[in-house]
């Protein structure tokens, strides 16, 4: 009857390099079905590992940046309604308002000054003396 030889007496005789070295690496893993290892990854205990300032720190932001077509971007914001939201609209018309009044102010201060400039030439050409003109219709002059 034979002994049992101890295992450590039959590895020590065995050469592991020269084992490892005829195994194919590839084709082991090629056995390994990938979406059942995931499967048992928990997620949760994997994020709460990670050091997400280092990892943002690795984030080359203007490459995103150069990627993005601003031009869909921008075709892609609703004008009117952004304008609603804001107060551009009360601006831009407060703003429309302002000009309009200033410009009829301005028509109305040269039309008075027309008027006066045509008074002094008809008192002129009339031969009126200065301070006799009667300054305009007798139903103003009177309410004054």
């Amino acid at each position: 009857m034979l002994g049992i030889v101890p295992v450590d007496a039959v590895l020590r005789q065995v050469d592991v390099q020269a084992v490892l070295d005829r195994i194919d690496l590839q084709a082991l893993i090629d056995r390994v079905d990938l979406n059942e290892v995931l499967a048992k990854v928990d997620i949760d205990q994997l994020a709460a590992r990670l050091d997400l300032d280092a990892l943002i720190q690795r984030i080359d932001v203007n490459a995103i940046v150069d990627r993005v077509d601003i031009n869909a971007v921008v075709d892609r914001v609703d004008i009117e309604d952004l304008v609603a939201r804001t107060e551009i609209g009360r601006v831009i018309m407060s703003s429309t308002t302002s000009i309009a009044t200033r410009t009829l102010d301005a028509a109305r201060s040269t039309g008075v000054g027309v008027d006066q400039f045509m008074n002094r030439w008809v008192d002129r050409v009339l031969r009126r003396p200065p301070g006799t003109a009667s300054g305009g219709p007798a139903r103003l002059v009177a309410a004054r």
